[in-house]
């Protein structure tokens, strides 16, 4: 077994709100008949997760025979429990936040820190089939990326959650022309490269997996969904169902406007136009003469659409 180097170099601000600390990565083995030839990173996001930190990273090493290499992030984002201390005795690369920055702040630490091709992410709260992994790596190599979505047989999401995830999910489909069967699940694994193409675009908070989705989906990258069971979370969720949904629903029309800005302009703009047709044709019907209102609707139209043809044009003129 291997040790990292004790003072790796690191990208921080100058607050130095990251510590990091290097532990014994992983071997890496002879490869197994049933094996892939895929050399893997797994991230794992943690946050006052001491009840099921040890057993999730003794879970995914389990799975260390069927890739060629392995690697495990732990990121200890800001906890107050015993999280980062029980981090440090396992077999894992350990990056520590001093505060608490957000589920896609550790990602992207890590994701900037991962040594392999293959990036891999699940949370550390036990809600995740970890026995799965084998089905990910399966996939990974004819995809961009493999999503574990939560539609299997037991699937054990908080009511109080279900309204807001139908909505955002149908929102997203409408705004990406894409079936999307789970927009935020945390375990997936994707390549690294088409990854960080987008680095500049994940926010710090739970928007990271909605915003992964949605850029591979509206870039035309192939993106495959499996079904997959979801327990119980262990320990007390983070999630503030009003404020991630009203974020999430920002989210999504920004990044639909950034890659897809027809779909976000035309519809309402030409909505716009017809109700100013229509008011304009009452009024002049009545009184003989075209209100402002009617006028205002049909301008604010045609504005919003030669707004949407220009994004438009942006978008596809960065692309060439």
């Amino acid at each position: 077994m291997t040790s990292a180097p004790s003072s790796p170099t690191t990208n921080t601000s100058p607050d130095r709100r990251f510590l990091i600390s290097q532990l014994p990565l992983l071997s890496t083995p002879s490869p197994t008949p049933s094996s892939t030839d895929l050399a893997v990173t797994v991230l794992i996001p943690a946050f006052n997760e001491e009840e099921s930190i040890s057993s999730t990273v003794e879970a995914i090493r389990k799975f260390e025979p069927y890739v060629r290499a392995l690697e495990i992030i732990v990121i200890n984002d800001g906890s107050s429990d015993r999280t980062g201390e029980i981090a440090r005795t396992l077999p894992v690369t350990l990056l520590e936040h001093e505060t608490n920055c957000g589920y896609g702040a550790g990602l992207k630490n890590g994701l900037r820190h991962a040594k392999h091709d293959y990036i891999l992410i699940a949370d550390a709260d036990g809600t995740y089939p970890l026995e799965d992994i084998p089905r990910l790596l399966a996939d990974a190599p004819n995809y961009a990326m493999v999503v574990g979505a939560r539609t299997g047989a037991v699937v054990k999401v908080p009511p109080l959650r279900k309204p807001g995830k139908w909505i955002i999910t149908r929102l997203a489909e409408y705004l990406s022309n894409r079936k999307i069967p789970d927009l935020n699940s945390g375990f997936r694994i994707f390549r690294k490269d088409v990854a960080m193409r987008f680095i500049e675009l994940y926010p710090d908070g739970f928007s990271f997996t909605t915003t992964i989705t949605l850029a591979m989906l509206t870039n035309q990258y192939q993106v495959k969904f499996i079904p997959i069971n979801y327990h119980r979370r262990v320990g007390k969720s983070s999630i503030k169902p009003l404020r991630d949904f009203t974020n999430f629903t920002i989210l999504i029309i920004r990044i639909c406007a950034y890659f897809k800005p027809l779909n976000v302009f035309v519809p309402p703009a030409l909505l716009l136009i017809l109700l100013g047709m229509i008011k304009g044709g009452i009024d002049y019907h009545t009184g003989g003469h075209l209100g402002l209102f009617g006028i205002v609707l049909a301008l604010t139209g045609v504005q919003m659409l030669f707004i949407g043809l220009l994004a438009d044009l942006i978008d596809h003129r960065m692309k060439l």
